[in-house]
């Protein structure tokens, strides 16, 4: 099981991009006494502070400067897996397999298909084209 979770790099993203716990803790819609206790026992479990009090301002260790990289990298990334899966759930994402015997169809069907993919353009469209006297696997 890993130590980081997804709430803690977003926690030290909003602290980065906010600069103060008060308005990080209104950009993540939780409380400060929240987010320092989440902090709090991320540096417990890994053993190295990740961040000093200056006055109202956080200013990040050097482990706190290296799990924002990270955050940096592997934010994006999860929201792109997010939006991904969302439109998977939704239908706007996935796969058509068709399978034709009639070659001289194939034209006709890239026709009548045409207002689906500019419907869905997010679907991958998989026309193959093979004679047999049993379905296509």
């Amino acid at each position: 099981m890993s130590i980081i979770e997804r709430h803690h790099l977003e926690i030290l993203s909003a602290l980065n991009e906010q600069g103060t716990l008060a308005l990080a803790a209104k950009k993540l819609f939780i409380t400060q006494s929240a987010i320092s206790q989440s902090i709090k026992k991320l540096e417990k479990q890994c053993g190295v502070e990740l961040w000093q009090k200056d006055g109202r301002n956080i200013r990040l260790t050097l482990a706190g400067n290296y799990l924002l990289n990270v955050a940096n990298r592997v934010l994006p990334q999860l929201i792109h897996i997010d939006d991904v899966l969302k439109k998977f759930k939704n239908g706007s994402q996935g796969s058509l397999r068709i399978g034709m015997e009639c070659h001289p169809c194939y034209k006709w069907l890239l026709h009548i298909i045409a207002p689906y993919l500019n419907q869905w353009p997010d679907v991958d469209v998989d026309i193959r084209k093979q004679f047999t006297f049993k379905g296509l696997a």
